[in-house]
């Protein structure tokens, strides 16, 4: 009676799991599956300040083999993770930071959030995003059939 009185007031609890790669992650989706359903975790990575989000675009069942190689890719190389996404923030970041670039991406940049596409498909839409501390904003590479297509920015 005391779960069903929770649950009424305080909705259901999340999802959870262990997973043997990611470790905790988190599920951000409802009861009824939907495309926009993702997996939720912070993970540390080597030549990044703070732990960065990870978004997993995975069913309930949670990610798989594919999501954790995709992952990888990514971290593999920062240096060329940025190279990526330069040429759709190269426009905006002189207008936004009043700044020309250094060349040195970790001078402007810092690392915050990896998304995962579907079945770790780098031809499905996934993102990049970067704070850039000297713009108060957050520059995201949204990729589209494995290229970068448009900076989204935020703050």
């Amino acid at each position: 009676m005391l779960n069903k009185l929770k649950q009424f007031l305080f909705g259901k609890p999340p999802i959870q799991k262990q997973h043997d790669f990611f470790g905790k992650i988190l599920f951000m989706g409802g009861d009824i599956p939907k495309d926009e359903d993702y997996w939720e975790t912070e993970l540390e990575i080597k030549g990044s300040r703070e732990p960065i989000t990870i978004l997993i675009n995975a069913p309930i069942d949670g990610p798989d083999s594919r999501h954790v190689s995709f992952y990888e890719g990514c971290v593999a190389d920062l240096d060329a993770l940025f190279e990526r996404c330069w040429p759709v923030f190269e426009p905006d970041f002189q207008e936004w930071t009043g700044n020309k670039f250094s060349g040195k991406w970790r001078d402007a940049f810092e690392l915050m959030s990896i998304e995962i596409p579907r079945e770790g498909d780098v031809t499905n839409e996934w993102t990049v995003g970067y704070y850039v501390d000297s713009a108060n904003h957050y520059f995201t590479a949204r990729f589209i059939d494995g290229t970068p297509k448009y900076n989204e920015i935020d703050g």
